[in-house]
């Protein structure tokens, strides 16, 4: 959808506390639903006692935020463009409210924590895009790239939040409780951008009927599908899906119930290992943005990056007997090259026409959604199949639990590794002096 921007009358009123405060609100949420999102990672075995499912099974159901989050990508910013940030941010907190409370509701059958899960990925998905929404509207646009930055960061940290606090909180309380706990925070969050996100300013109505008119000109699917046409829409979005993996499979969901088996540590132990890769994963980013400007390439940083995560993984699945402080060593590091994920988005945009940046982004950004979606139950499958074979063999000591982890998890290095394979398909998308406008 091809539009000019609209000037701004009043810019004085883009400066100040004012812009402060209602980033910050927007910001809340963001960092609200990403401690929900990464919730099942610190709860998964009381989940499985309570529903009395396998790993498979349930693994399934978790993921299914993802399979409702990856398509709302395409809608989000449409959405945002034609009714605001209020209109939007409030009802998707209360749904993710909503959604956190209805697993407690029954554990007789499965469908309330899909259900929930549904809810919370619905809800969740304007998370990012509304914040960075919410910039656009009160602040300078020399001030976005910082801000959007910034957002990236209040995930990781909502990630290190959701693994360390709640996995004492869930010691201390349990699963359900904790659960309602979420949901009533989330009434608060609500509540709090109920107040401070104030009607939109003059110019940003002006700037909606504008798009209104736009939207009668142009039509949205066209652009869609020039996007996902492009076979370098899918190769970019790919190569950022394996990037992202360890966090999507790793961080959100396996990787404490991995490091608890193979290392032998409690859970909190685990939440703080885990931790460490949101940490890497948080100083990272801006760091490895500023670098594929500064070498003005995107190619090699991503290619790169893939093919040393998947070998750092590689030696942390092979050699199980690393040292706890090393493992979290590991994956601060992993985190730190994994990062460059954030790279893709900018290259997914370079990679399309101008006019169409929006869109490739939300392309780019459900594809490497979907990847994290789809292995997550592969893992748990693998589990239950070898599991199956241990009790046929009778063998149930830790070590053989510990190498039923380590053979499941073997994707996340492969997957790595085929995203480095992938990067040679890459045709290089910087362009010296780029004002993507």
């Amino acid at each position: 959808m091809s539009k000019k921007p609209l000037p701004h009358p009043h810019i004085e009123h883009k400066t100040g506390f004012l812009p402060a405060v209602i980033w910050t609100s927007a910001a809340l949420f963001y960092l609200y639903e990403y401690i929900v999102r990464v919730a099942p990672n610190v709860m998964f075995s009381e989940l499985e006692a309570a529903f009395q499912v396998n790993s498979a099974t349930l693994s399934t159901s978790i993921a299914s935020y993802h399979y409702i989050y990856a398509p709302m990508q395409l809608i989000v910013g449409i959405l945002f463009d034609r009714f605001g940030g209020k209109r939007l941010l409030v009802p998707a907190t209360l749904i993710v409210a909503i959604g956190c409370i209805i697993p407690t509701l029954s554990t007789n059958t499965l469908w309330t924590l899909t259900i929930g899960r549904l809810f919370m990925g619905f809800g969740s998905a304007f998370g990012f895009v509304g914040v960075l929404y919410v910039a656009t509207v009160w602040y300078p646009p020399q001030r976005i790239a910082f801000l959007s930055g910034l957002t990236t960061a209040l995930g990781m940290l909502g990630a290190m939040m959701g693994t360390t606090m709640l996995s004492r909180l869930v010691d201390n309380v349990g699963w359900k409780h904790s659960w309602e706990i979420a949901g009533v925070t989330g009434l608060f969050v609500a509540a709090i951008l109920l107040i401070a996100i104030p009607k939109p300013p003059a110019w940003e109505q002006r700037r909606r009927e504008m798009y209104k008119k736009e939207e009668k000109k142009n039509n949205f699917l066209i652009g869609l599908f020039i996007v996902l046409k492009n076979p370098q829409t899918w190769i970019i979005g790919l190569i950022g899906g394996a990037l992202f993996l360890p966090l999507s499979l790793f961080a959100d969901l396996w990787g404490i119930q991995y490091i608890m088996n193979v290392s032998n540590v409690s859970k909190i132990e685990a939440a703080n290992a885990i931790a460490m890769l949101y940490l890497g994963w948080l100083i990272g980013s801006p760091i490895a943005g500023w670098f594929s400007d500064f070498c003005g390439r995107r190619k090699a940083p991503l290619f790169w990056s893939a093919l040393a995560s998947g070998t750092l993984f590689s030696i942390m699945l092979f050699f199980p007997s690393i040292p706890f402080f090393y493992l979290c060593a590991l994956l601060f590091i992993s985190g730190i090259l994994c990062s460059s994920e954030v790279v893709t988005f900018v290259a997914g945009f370079e990679a399309n026409q101008k006019y169409l940046k929006g869109t490739a982004m939300a392309v780019v950004n459900m594809i490497i959604t979907i990847v994290g979606g789809l292995c997550q139950p592969v893992v748990g499958y693998i589990l239950v199949f070898l599991g199956k074979n241990r009790l046929i063999e009778k063998s149930t000591s830790l070590l053989a639990v510990s190498n039923d982890y380590r053979a499941a998890l073997i994707i996340l290095p492969a997957i790595l590794f085929l995203g480095a394979i992938i990067c040679l398909f890459m045709k290089e998308t910087f362009v010296k002096n780029n004002s993507y406008d």
